[in-house]
């Protein structure tokens, strides 16, 4: 089989997205729930966009590394699928947990990792708001599967499966039995959970067994339901703008540190870590959804439709594509998550993006046909 990077494999799996995204809503209606609105929602698909768009630049760099890993220091070789393959699983998600861990551990990682955390509602969308930068410190957490001899195809996919497997435990619905060793919707809500308790346990993506092994694991504790989101609040339904946040908390902090030693704590302490007398970073909560006009909803729906469509045309015919359209394509799918961010914001300055974006996607169409 021809190897494709994760990005992808993510790009394959969105008819498989939309189709949870779909059982999910009717099921909600059926049972009378209401779990989705409609600003958050294009926020989070808006994040998880970007983010496998910037997989394009990301990816061959990511998949050249593995490669070099493989071939130059693996401490084995295996030539056995029934190794390689469990291998992959049970280290892909090993990796995952130390480098989600190493996120709500170190406030610079958090900076990253917490775009995943802003939600205060929990469905499928929730799973696609994905951070854009995580690949800058997640690759050496993985970097014991090539020493361990996992062939490049078996980790990809294994990292695509998981993830998947992770989409599905982003909703208050379809239960299912952990037989103690997989992560469940019920396990996994309280990951999301700014509860003293709940904060910095159930950190693996498939298995239970990593957090059972290094003492983060929580159950759900009924008498202290789960309250979702972060201690800043939901501040904004631009899925690009939410990408900044956490660097500018961590700015406003460090300007108002006056010792050097104080500003590099605020770094590599604790999310949430601030010297005496340092006041939290506050801004404005998002506006609400309910009071987004009608037609600017339906402008965002038209707008994130064709974006959507034209990102999928560039992931899926990528390999067709010359190098200026992907970067010219790229940047207009970008330009257009930020432009439907600032709409549903309210941002004064929506139409300079709006105008933008247009641009952008003149320009990437009079490249496509040129080339």
């Amino acid at each position: 089989m021809d190897r494709l990077d994760s990005t992808g494999y993510y790009a394959l799996g969105v008819p498989m997205y939309a189709a949870v995204v779909a059982a999910e809503l009717l099921v909600a209606r059926a049972r009378r729930h209401r779990v989705y609105e409609f600003a958050p929602a294009i926020g989070n698909l808006a994040a998880g966009i970007g983010e496998v768009v910037l997989g394009l630049l990301l990816g061959p760099l990511l998949l050249a590394l593995y490669d070099y890993g493989f071939d130059r220091i693996a401490l084995v070789h295996w030539h056995n699928p029934c190794v390689t393959w469990p291998l992959a699983f049970l280290l892909g998600d090993l990796g995952y947990y130390g480098y989600h861990r190493a996120g709500h551990a170190i406030a610079g990682l958090w900076a990253i990792h917490g775009v995943h955390h802003h939600a205060e509602e929990m469905n499928f969308t929730v799973a696609l708001r994905h951070p854009w930068f995580s690949d800058v410190y997640s690759a050496p957490f993985y970097a014991i599967l090539p020493l361990a001899g996992v062939p490049v195809t078996e980790f990809f996919v294994a990292i695509s499966v998981i993830s998947f497997y992770a989409l599905t435990v982003h909703t208050r619905f379809f239960h299912r039995p952990g037989l103690y060793i997989f992560v469940t919707p019920r396990t996994h809500i309280v990951h999301h959970a700014k509860n003293p308790r709940y904060r910095g346990n159930n950190l693996g993506a498939m298995f239970t067994i990593w957090d059972r092994l290094f003492g983060t694991h929580v159950e759900l504790d009924p008498g202290d339901p789960p309250v979702l989101g972060t201690a800043e609040g939901y501040r904004t339904h631009d899925g690009a703008l939410a990408q900044w946040l956490g660097f500018r908390d961590l700015a406003r902090t460090m300007r108002a540190t006056p010792r050097l030693a104080d500003k590099l704590r605020v770094l590599i302490k604790h999310p949430g870590w601030r010297p005496p007398g340092a006041a939290r970073p506050s801004d404005a909560p998002a506006r609400p959804d309910a009071e987004i006009p009608r037609a600017t909803k339906i402008y965002v729906a038209v707008t994130m439709a064709l974006t959507v469509t034209g990102a999928m045309w560039v992931l899926w015919l990528r390999e067709r594509h010359p190098p200026v359209f992907l970067i010219a394509g790229a940047l207009a799918i970008l330009w257009s998550l930020i432009a439907t961010g600032a709409l549903l914001d309210g941002r004064s300055s929506w139409w300079r993006y709006e105008v933008a974006r247009v641009g952008f996607a003149a320009a990437a169409v009079i490249v496509a046909v040129v080339a």
